[in-house]
Protein backbone atom coordinates (compact mmCIF):
# COMPACT_ATOMS: atom_id res chain seq x y z
CA UNK A 1 0.00 0.00 0.00
CA UNK A 2 1.47 3.60 -0.74
CA UNK A 3 0.84 6.39 1.28
CA UNK A 4 1.96 9.84 -0.04
CA UNK A 5 2.75 12.55 2.28
CA UNK A 6 2.54 16.18 1.24
CA UNK A 7 3.30 19.67 1.72
CA UNK A 8 5.86 19.51 4.90
CA UNK A 9 9.18 20.69 6.03
CA UNK A 10 11.24 17.75 6.26
CA UNK A 11 14.43 16.85 8.72
CA UNK A 12 15.92 14.57 6.01
CA UNK A 13 19.54 13.09 6.93
CA UNK A 14 21.67 16.06 6.54
CA UNK A 15 19.27 18.93 5.36
CA UNK A 16 16.40 20.33 6.26
CA UNK A 17 13.63 20.10 2.96
CA UNK A 18 11.86 23.15 3.34
CA UNK A 19 9.02 21.79 0.66
CA UNK A 20 8.94 18.16 0.43
CA UNK A 21 6.50 15.28 0.68
CA UNK A 22 7.72 11.54 1.28
CA UNK A 23 6.45 8.64 -0.67
CA UNK A 24 5.66 5.46 1.75
CA UNK A 25 5.64 1.64 0.36
CA UNK A 26 5.70 -1.28 2.19
CA UNK A 27 6.81 0.04 5.79
CA UNK A 28 9.61 1.92 4.27
CA UNK A 29 10.46 5.62 2.82
CA UNK A 30 9.98 4.78 -0.65
CA UNK A 31 11.07 8.69 -1.97
CA UNK A 32 11.62 11.76 -1.02
CA UNK A 33 10.45 14.57 -3.21
CA UNK A 34 11.32 18.43 -3.24
CA UNK A 35 8.53 20.20 -3.85
CA UNK A 36 5.71 20.00 -1.61
CA UNK A 37 2.99 18.39 -3.73
CA UNK A 38 5.05 15.96 -6.86
CA UNK A 39 1.07 14.95 -7.34
CA UNK A 40 1.72 11.17 -6.54
CA UNK A 41 -1.12 8.39 -6.91
CA UNK A 42 -1.53 6.83 -3.94
CA UNK A 43 -4.21 4.97 -1.61
CA UNK A 44 -3.98 7.37 0.99
CA UNK A 45 -2.64 10.96 0.60
CA UNK A 46 -2.12 12.76 3.84
CA UNK A 47 -1.67 16.81 3.47
CA UNK A 48 0.70 17.62 5.90
CA UNK A 49 -0.63 21.03 5.77
CA UNK A 50 3.27 22.89 6.42
CA UNK A 51 4.01 21.31 8.92
CA UNK A 52 7.08 19.83 10.01
CA UNK A 53 8.47 16.15 9.60
CA UNK A 54 10.96 14.44 11.78
CA UNK A 55 12.16 11.10 12.22
CA UNK A 56 10.49 9.16 15.28
CA UNK A 57 12.19 9.53 18.28
CA UNK A 58 14.35 6.30 20.11
CA UNK A 59 14.42 5.97 23.99
CA UNK A 60 17.21 3.62 25.09
CA UNK A 61 16.66 4.32 28.92
CA UNK A 62 12.86 4.20 29.81
CA UNK A 63 11.67 1.89 32.60
CA UNK A 64 7.47 2.98 32.46
CA UNK A 65 5.21 5.51 32.22
CA UNK A 66 1.76 5.93 32.48
CA UNK A 67 1.53 3.69 35.76
CA UNK A 68 3.16 0.62 33.63
CA UNK A 69 6.63 -0.57 34.51
CA UNK A 70 8.30 -2.60 33.16
CA UNK A 71 9.89 -4.11 36.24
CA UNK A 72 6.29 -5.49 37.17
CA UNK A 73 6.99 -8.47 34.79
CA UNK A 74 4.07 -8.40 32.68
CA UNK A 75 3.52 -7.81 29.06
CA UNK A 76 0.63 -6.12 29.57
CA UNK A 77 3.19 -3.74 31.46
CA UNK A 78 5.19 -3.53 28.32
CA UNK A 79 2.44 -2.81 25.71
CA UNK A 80 1.21 -0.31 28.23
CA UNK A 81 4.31 1.65 28.09
CA UNK A 82 5.03 1.43 24.78
CA UNK A 83 1.71 2.76 23.71
CA UNK A 84 2.09 5.56 26.10
CA UNK A 85 4.97 6.78 24.83
CA UNK A 86 4.15 6.29 21.29
CA UNK A 87 1.33 9.16 21.98
CA UNK A 88 4.67 10.98 22.48
CA UNK A 89 6.44 10.71 19.29
CA UNK A 90 8.50 7.37 20.32
CA UNK A 91 9.06 5.12 17.40
CA UNK A 92 11.51 2.41 19.39
CA UNK A 93 11.67 1.77 22.88
CA UNK A 94 14.37 0.08 25.19
CA UNK A 95 12.26 -0.85 28.68
CA UNK A 96 14.93 -0.17 31.15
CA UNK A 97 15.03 -2.36 34.35
CA UNK A 98 16.01 -0.80 37.71
CA UNK A 99 18.09 -2.72 40.03
CA UNK A 100 16.04 -5.65 41.67
CA UNK A 101 16.34 -9.12 42.67
CA UNK A 102 17.96 -10.82 39.55
CA UNK A 103 14.74 -13.52 39.27
CA UNK A 104 12.32 -10.45 38.68
CA UNK A 105 14.50 -8.99 36.18
CA UNK A 106 14.38 -12.31 34.80
CA UNK A 107 10.50 -12.70 34.80
CA UNK A 108 10.12 -8.97 32.89
CA UNK A 109 12.69 -9.96 30.17
CA UNK A 110 10.88 -13.34 29.56
CA UNK A 111 7.51 -11.11 29.50
CA UNK A 112 9.91 -8.91 26.94
CA UNK A 113 10.76 -11.96 24.99
CA UNK A 114 7.10 -12.30 24.38
CA UNK A 115 6.49 -8.68 23.45
CA UNK A 116 9.07 -8.38 20.90
CA UNK A 117 7.75 -11.39 18.75
CA UNK A 118 4.78 -8.86 18.10
CA UNK A 119 6.31 -6.01 16.85
CA UNK A 120 4.10 -4.85 13.95
CA UNK A 121 3.59 -1.29 12.03
CA UNK A 122 1.38 0.69 13.39
CA UNK A 123 3.01 0.00 16.65
CA UNK A 124 6.31 1.73 18.49
CA UNK A 125 8.67 -1.26 18.18
CA UNK A 126 9.98 -3.02 21.13
CA UNK A 127 13.29 -3.36 20.86
CA UNK A 128 15.62 -5.00 23.44
CA UNK A 129 15.99 -4.14 27.02
CA UNK A 130 18.87 -1.90 29.05
CA UNK A 131 20.00 -3.60 31.92
CA UNK A 132 20.26 -0.35 34.64
CA UNK A 133 20.89 -2.34 37.66
CA UNK A 134 22.20 -4.43 39.81
CA UNK A 135 25.80 -3.89 38.77
CA UNK A 136 25.78 -0.59 39.76
CA UNK A 137 27.94 0.99 42.74
CA UNK A 138 25.92 2.07 45.89
CA UNK A 139 28.00 4.73 46.23
CA UNK A 140 25.88 6.63 43.37
CA UNK A 141 22.90 4.45 44.00
CA UNK A 142 20.92 7.68 43.09
CA UNK A 143 17.11 6.52 43.51
CA UNK A 144 17.96 2.91 43.08
CA UNK A 145 17.79 0.44 46.03
CA UNK A 146 21.11 0.03 47.43
CA UNK A 147 20.38 -3.16 49.56
CA UNK A 148 19.82 -5.18 46.03
CA UNK A 149 23.19 -3.75 44.51
CA UNK A 150 25.83 -6.35 43.80
CA UNK A 151 28.76 -6.98 41.98
CA UNK A 152 28.92 -9.09 38.97
CA UNK A 153 29.86 -12.53 38.92
CA UNK A 154 30.30 -16.00 37.46
CA UNK A 155 26.71 -17.23 38.49
CA UNK A 156 25.26 -13.71 37.82
CA UNK A 157 26.56 -12.99 34.54
CA UNK A 158 24.35 -16.07 33.21
CA UNK A 159 21.79 -13.59 32.73
CA UNK A 160 23.15 -11.97 30.03
CA UNK A 161 24.02 -15.27 28.37
CA UNK A 162 20.21 -16.63 28.64
CA UNK A 163 18.39 -13.43 27.80
CA UNK A 164 21.34 -12.51 25.14
CA UNK A 165 18.07 -11.70 22.54
CA UNK A 166 16.62 -9.34 24.61
CA UNK A 167 19.41 -7.73 26.08
CA UNK A 168 21.04 -5.08 24.26
CA UNK A 169 22.30 -2.48 26.97
CA UNK A 170 23.73 -2.72 30.26
CA UNK A 171 24.51 -0.03 32.37
CA UNK A 172 27.72 -0.97 34.96
CA UNK A 173 30.16 0.26 37.52
CA UNK A 174 33.83 -0.95 36.14
CA UNK A 175 35.14 0.11 39.21
CA UNK A 176 32.73 -2.17 41.70
CA UNK A 177 34.02 -5.59 42.88
CA UNK A 178 35.46 -7.70 39.87
CA UNK A 179 32.99 -5.58 37.18
CA UNK A 180 35.51 -4.84 34.67
CA UNK A 181 36.81 -7.77 34.13
CA UNK A 182 33.29 -8.96 32.58
CA UNK A 183 33.05 -6.10 30.22
CA UNK A 184 35.08 -8.24 27.33
CA UNK A 185 32.71 -10.74 27.31
CA UNK A 186 29.80 -8.81 27.63
CA UNK A 187 30.84 -6.41 24.73
CA UNK A 188 31.70 -10.09 22.60
CA UNK A 189 28.76 -11.13 23.54
CA UNK A 190 27.15 -7.76 21.78
CA UNK A 191 25.95 -5.96 24.91
CA UNK A 192 26.18 -2.39 24.48
CA UNK A 193 28.25 -0.79 27.72
CA UNK A 194 27.72 1.86 29.46
CA UNK A 195 29.36 3.33 32.74
CA UNK A 196 27.07 5.09 34.84
CA UNK A 197 26.16 5.06 38.54
CA UNK A 198 30.04 4.58 38.96
CA UNK A 199 32.29 6.31 41.29
CA UNK A 200 35.56 5.40 38.80
CA UNK A 201 38.01 7.82 37.66
CA UNK A 202 38.40 8.81 34.54
CA UNK A 203 41.20 6.39 34.19
CA UNK A 204 38.73 3.85 34.92
CA UNK A 205 36.85 4.53 31.93
CA UNK A 206 39.23 4.73 29.97
CA UNK A 207 39.76 1.42 31.16
CA UNK A 208 36.56 0.57 30.66
CA UNK A 209 36.37 1.84 27.18
CA UNK A 210 39.42 -0.41 26.10
CA UNK A 211 37.30 -3.35 27.37
CA UNK A 212 34.18 -2.44 25.45
CA UNK A 213 32.36 0.98 26.84
CA UNK A 214 30.96 3.10 24.52
CA UNK A 215 28.68 5.18 26.22
CA UNK A 216 28.17 7.26 29.59
CA UNK A 217 24.55 6.60 31.01
CA UNK A 218 22.80 10.00 32.20
CA UNK A 219 25.84 12.23 32.27
CA UNK A 220 26.44 14.29 35.47
CA UNK A 221 23.77 12.03 37.26
CA UNK A 222 24.71 9.61 39.96
CA UNK A 223 28.62 9.68 38.85
CA UNK A 224 31.75 10.91 39.93
CA UNK A 225 33.20 14.43 39.22
CA UNK A 226 36.77 16.18 39.58
CA UNK A 227 37.95 15.30 43.36
CA UNK A 228 41.40 15.95 45.07
CA UNK A 229 44.05 13.95 46.16
CA UNK A 230 46.42 15.73 47.78
CA UNK A 231 47.34 18.53 45.67
CA UNK A 232 46.11 16.72 42.86
CA UNK A 233 42.77 16.91 40.40
CA UNK A 234 41.60 13.62 39.37
CA UNK A 235 38.58 13.68 36.93
CA UNK A 236 36.00 11.24 37.49
CA UNK A 237 32.91 9.83 34.89
CA UNK A 238 32.05 13.05 34.25
CA UNK A 239 35.04 14.07 32.60
CA UNK A 240 35.74 11.22 31.12
CA UNK A 241 32.10 11.56 29.15
CA UNK A 242 32.87 15.29 28.41
CA UNK A 243 36.66 14.91 26.92
CA UNK A 244 37.12 10.77 25.75
CA UNK A 245 35.97 11.30 21.90
CA UNK A 246 34.58 7.83 21.42
CA UNK A 247 31.97 7.69 24.41
CA UNK A 248 28.12 8.60 23.72
CA UNK A 249 26.68 10.71 26.77
CA UNK A 250 22.87 10.26 27.56
CA UNK A 251 21.24 13.27 29.24
CA UNK A 252 18.16 13.54 30.66
CA UNK A 253 17.00 17.16 29.30
CA UNK A 254 14.08 17.42 31.32
CA UNK A 255 14.99 20.82 32.81
CA UNK A 256 15.08 19.46 36.46
CA UNK A 257 17.91 17.26 36.02
CA UNK A 258 20.24 19.47 34.50
CA UNK A 259 20.46 23.12 34.61
CA UNK A 260 20.58 24.54 31.14
CA UNK A 261 24.81 25.95 31.42
CA UNK A 262 25.17 21.69 32.49
CA UNK A 263 23.36 20.75 28.73
CA UNK A 264 25.03 23.18 26.84
CA UNK A 265 28.80 22.47 27.75
CA UNK A 266 27.80 18.78 26.98
CA UNK A 267 26.34 19.80 23.55
CA UNK A 268 29.49 22.36 23.33
CA UNK A 269 31.95 18.83 24.34
CA UNK A 270 30.15 16.15 22.26
CA UNK A 271 27.96 18.06 19.77
CA UNK A 272 24.36 15.94 18.67
CA UNK A 273 26.21 13.16 17.41
CA UNK A 274 27.84 12.13 20.35
CA UNK A 275 25.14 13.38 22.64
CA UNK A 276 22.03 11.81 23.02
CA UNK A 277 18.50 12.24 24.73
CA UNK A 278 16.99 10.15 26.94
CA UNK A 279 13.72 9.99 29.06
CA UNK A 280 14.99 7.50 31.97
CA UNK A 281 11.08 7.76 32.62
CA UNK A 282 9.68 5.92 35.32
CA UNK A 283 6.23 4.39 35.85
CA UNK A 284 5.30 8.23 37.13
CA UNK A 285 5.36 9.72 33.54
CA UNK A 286 1.67 10.78 33.20
CA UNK A 287 0.50 10.41 36.36
CA UNK A 288 -0.95 13.40 38.54
CA UNK A 289 0.83 15.34 40.82
CA UNK A 290 0.57 13.94 44.64
CA UNK A 291 0.50 10.19 43.27
CA UNK A 292 2.67 7.38 45.13
CA UNK A 293 4.17 5.24 43.44
CA UNK A 294 5.84 2.22 44.31
CA UNK A 295 8.96 0.54 42.57
CA UNK A 296 11.70 -1.60 42.95
CA UNK A 297 10.88 -1.72 46.72
CA UNK A 298 11.02 2.27 47.00
CA UNK A 299 8.22 4.71 47.37
CA UNK A 300 8.51 7.84 45.16
CA UNK A 301 6.18 11.03 45.26
CA UNK A 302 5.06 13.25 41.79
CA UNK A 303 4.63 16.83 42.69
CA UNK A 304 5.70 19.83 40.77
CA UNK A 305 6.36 17.40 37.26
CA UNK A 306 8.95 15.22 38.67
CA UNK A 307 9.35 12.33 41.15
CA UNK A 308 11.54 12.40 44.31
CA UNK A 309 12.18 9.98 46.84
CA UNK A 310 10.43 10.01 50.62
CA UNK A 311 13.34 12.71 51.84
CA UNK A 312 12.94 14.50 48.45
CA UNK A 313 16.94 14.16 48.18
CA UNK A 314 16.73 12.71 45.14
CA UNK A 315 14.98 12.72 41.60
CA UNK A 316 13.27 9.13 40.53
CA UNK A 317 13.60 9.05 37.45
CA UNK A 318 12.11 11.87 35.19
CA UNK A 319 8.29 12.17 34.35
CA UNK A 320 8.81 13.75 31.05
CA UNK A 321 8.38 11.63 27.64
CA UNK A 322 11.31 12.77 24.77
CA UNK A 323 8.83 15.17 22.72
CA UNK A 324 9.10 17.59 25.96
CA UNK A 325 12.51 17.43 26.23
CA UNK A 326 12.90 18.24 22.55
CA UNK A 327 10.76 21.47 23.08
CA UNK A 328 13.00 22.15 25.92
CA UNK A 329 16.16 21.63 24.45
CA UNK A 330 14.64 23.64 21.41
CA UNK A 331 12.81 26.78 22.92
CA UNK A 332 14.68 26.83 26.31
CA UNK A 333 17.90 26.09 26.17
CA UNK A 334 18.40 27.69 22.40
CA UNK A 335 20.46 24.24 21.06
CA UNK A 336 19.91 23.98 17.15
CA UNK A 337 16.31 22.33 16.05
CA UNK A 338 17.86 20.27 13.70
CA UNK A 339 20.40 18.97 16.13
CA UNK A 340 18.24 18.39 19.11
CA UNK A 341 16.09 15.75 16.37
CA UNK A 342 19.51 14.11 16.05
CA UNK A 343 19.74 13.71 19.28
CA UNK A 344 16.63 12.21 19.73
CA UNK A 345 16.26 9.92 16.75
CA UNK A 346 19.92 9.57 14.55
CA UNK A 347 22.25 9.36 17.64
CA UNK A 348 20.48 6.47 19.51
CA UNK A 349 20.25 4.87 16.64
CA UNK A 350 23.82 4.63 15.67
CA UNK A 351 24.68 4.26 19.49
CA UNK A 352 22.66 0.68 19.21
CA UNK A 353 23.68 -0.45 15.79
CA UNK A 354 20.31 0.16 13.83
CA UNK A 355 21.38 3.45 11.96
CA UNK A 356 20.68 1.39 9.07
CA UNK A 357 17.07 1.06 9.16
CA UNK A 358 16.20 3.61 11.90
CA UNK A 359 16.62 7.00 12.95
CA UNK A 360 16.79 9.13 9.68
CA UNK A 361 14.07 10.79 7.05
CA UNK A 362 16.24 8.28 4.24
CA UNK A 363 15.21 6.75 1.67
CA UNK A 364 14.93 2.93 1.94
CA UNK A 365 14.50 3.15 5.99
CA UNK A 366 11.56 2.24 8.48
CA UNK A 367 8.56 5.03 7.91
CA UNK A 368 9.38 5.92 10.90
CA UNK A 369 8.25 9.61 11.07
CA UNK A 370 6.49 12.25 13.42
CA UNK A 371 4.72 15.21 12.23
CA UNK A 372 5.45 18.06 14.24
CA UNK A 373 3.99 21.51 14.76
CA UNK A 374 6.16 24.83 14.20
CA UNK A 375 6.33 24.17 18.16
CA UNK A 376 7.39 20.68 18.06
CA UNK A 377 3.99 19.29 19.33
CA UNK A 378 3.54 15.86 18.02
CA UNK A 379 0.37 15.74 15.37
CA UNK A 380 0.31 11.97 14.14
CA UNK A 381 3.30 9.25 14.25
CA UNK A 382 3.94 6.60 11.98
CA UNK A 383 5.74 3.34 12.89
CA UNK A 384 6.85 1.25 9.85
CA UNK A 385 4.47 3.42 7.70
CA UNK A 386 1.28 2.76 9.87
Amino acid sequence: MKKYLKNLTIYAEGEIIEKGSILIEDEKISKIYREADARIEAEEIIDGKGNIAVPGYIDSHVHGGNGYDVGNGTIEDIYGMRDYYQQHGVTMIYPTFMTNELSIIENGLKALREAVKTNAPGKAEIAGSHIEGPFLNPQYKGCQAEYLIVPLDDKNIRIFEDYRDVIDRATIAPEYGHNIEYFEGLSKLGVQLSVGHSCATISQVEEAVKKGATSITHLYNAQSQTHKEGPYRIGGVVEAGLTIDSLYTEAICDGYHLPNELVRIAYKCKGPKKMLIVSDASLCSGMKCGSVIRTSGINFYVEDGIAMNEARTSFASSTSPIDKMVRHLIFDTKLPAADVVEMASTTPARLLGTIDRKGTITEGKDADINIVDKDFNVIRTFCKGE
